[in-house]
């Protein structure tokens, strides 16, 4: 049996504006140091085997800073949050405006809506859960650290089956969430832990 602690980074200062963003590099504020440390206080009460995290900067500091064990932290690219494409760095207000076409093409069909130069959500959930497969989580406790998308893919994937829950699971900037692996069994042990 295993876990994998999944933990949503701080606020980044494009968290904060109210900003589309996935690939796009922001540092933490001050609000998600803050936040990186009580997510650190909850996962003190577990020890763990291995430590992964986006290479992102927000996910990264956040990663640095809730490693109290000092283990080597595992960057990944597999990790990032989705490429939101040409919607990167804009508010939802300023994407209405400037690409209405898209907007109504994306609600339509959210799970197969390509980002125009980014990715879509289906393959956003391919590339966590083939990461995930990839680790020893059946014998190990592993904290990931990464983004909102990315945790609702590999939840949604777990717990539904699909993408069918990715709208489900509240994920606040800091949250720490744990599943659990008996037998191959998926388990939900704890959701948005410490969120907000």
């Amino acid at each position: 049996m295993g876990k994998v602690i999944l933990v949503r980074h701080g606020e980044s200062e494009m968290n904060r504006d109210g900003l589309f963003f996935g690939w796009l590099d922001p540092k933490l504020t001050e609000k998600g140091i803050k936040q990186a440390h009580k997510a650190k206080n909850i996962i003190q009460s577990f020890e763990y085997d291995e430590i992964y995290s986006s290479d992102l900067s927000r996910a990264r500091e956040t990663a640095e800073i809730v490693n109290y064990q000092g283990l080597p932290v595992n960057l990944s690219q597999e990790l990032r949050e989705i490429n939101f494409g040409i919607f990167e760095g804009l508010t939802y207000k300023e994407i209405k405006e400037k690409y209405p076409v898209e907007v109504k093409l994306w609600r339509e069909k959210w799970q197969e809506y390509n980002y125009e130069n980014g990715e879509n959500v289906t393959q956003l959930q391919k590339r966590a859960v083939e990461f995930l497969k990839a680790l020893d989580k059946e014998k190990k406790d592993i904290v990931v650290v990464t983004h909102w998308g990315v945790i609702n893919c590999i939840l949604s994937y777990y717990i539904t089956g699909g993408l069918e829950g990715y709208w489900k699971f509240a994920l606040d900037t800091g949250g720490v969430s744990i599943l659990e692996f008996r037998d191959g069994f998926p388990v939900l042990h704890g959701l948005n832990i410490g969120g907000k």
